[in-house]
């Protein structure tokens, strides 16, 4: 390898904010997404990704396809080696409608990186996980579900409201990329690539709070140019004075279930005490367990049911709760 293209291997590198060569590509560590995500490479730009594995270098004379090969694999074997962080669409959030009778609605994670496509050269490219095979249901993408589940509201406007919240909420994913054989694919007469995901965060917008994570993830950082249509920084005009300890008792009720189904089956007794503030749209932005409980199965249990409570909509834009919670 010639002097000069080797350094143009390396300023492509650090364009793409890749480890130049030479470099040893870190292997993901710790049990969080935030531990992995520390030794990841952010990619800023998935159209350099996507250059990177379709191009065709097919333009200019001789020389110049040559060279655009030679930068187009390397840039391949450095991505083929990395976990890359990158951002999804927010529309791989997928909300369902809230129930009266189950006071509840489903909230889905699918693995569409890039639902609408990145366009390249003329030619459109889909973004998704591998996992299950693409398929366009009324001209749009479906791919694999990586999260399902049941988040409780009080009421219809409660439900409405974290919905708008979060309709722009912050998605992340931790991506490998697929060896050559597995990595195209073409579904009536789209074209597409595929990724291995071995991480995701979702987090609302405005404050951070983690939705769906897996590995688990501390709260993220706010996205204020996200953040659109939120009360949390303001009460809401149309909620309650003030919330009740009734109000509180109905909303923790999820909680104490959990962790009495935890005591039942780990049987470990004690006194936890929650501190809650909850901002003025009923979300919970701030959270900490005390007391007995810290450090069992039953704390991870009470944490784990947490993450799911709202309380009704309030015109107080923070209040503070105490919450206990006797296992005996």
């Amino acid at each position: 390898m010639t002097p000069r293209f080797a350094t143009i291997l390396a300023v492509t590198a650090i364009a793409l904010g890749l480890q130049a060569p030479g470099a040893q590509a870190q292997a993901p560590a710790g049990d969080t997404f935030d531990a992995v995500a520390a030794t990841a490479v952010r990619v800023r730009r998935l159209e350099d990704v996507v250059w990177s594995l379709t191009a065709t270098c097919d333009r200019g004379n001789d020389v110049q396809q040559r060279q655009c090969r030679l930068v187009r694999d390397h840039r391949a074997k450095v991505l083929e080696v990395a976990t890359l962080l990158v951002d999804g669409d927010s529309e791989a959030l997928e909300l369902g409608t809230w129930s009266p009778q189950k006071k509840s609605m489903q909230v889905a994670l699918t693995s569409c990186i890039r639902c609408a496509g990145i366009e390249l050269d003329g030619r459109t490219w889909y973004l998704i996980g591998s996992g299950a095979t693409a398929r366009f249901d009324g001209g749009k993408l479906r791919s694999a579900v990586l999260d399902d589940q049941t988040r409780m509201f009080p009421d219809a406007d409660t439900a409405a409201t974290w919905s708008k919240i979060v309709r722009t909420a912050h998605v992340q994913y931790l991506i490998k990329v697929l060896p050559v054989a597995k990595r195209r694919w073409l579904v009536a007469g789209k074209d597409g690539l595929a990724f291995e995901i071995v991480g995701y965060r979702v987090s609302a917008p405005c404050d951070g709070a983690v939705i769906v994570a897996k590995p688990p993830s501390a709260k993220a950082e706010p996205d204020k140019e996200r953040c659109s249509g939120s009360i949390i920084d303001g009460g809401a005009p149309d909620g309650v004075d003030a919330l009740t300890a009734q109000m509180a008792t109905v909303a923790m009720k999820p909680v104490v279930d959990a962790a009495n189904a935890c005591f039942k089956r780990n049987g470990i007794s004690g006194r936890a005490k929650l501190e809650l503030v909850i901002a003025g749209d009923g979300s919970v932005i701030e959270y900490k367990q005390t007391g007995d409980l810290v450090g069992t199965p039953t704390a991870q249990c009470i944490d784990t049911a947490m993450r799911d409570v709202t309380f009704p909509r309030s015109k107080k834009p923070r209040q503070k709760l105490g919450f206990p919670i006797i296992l005996k």
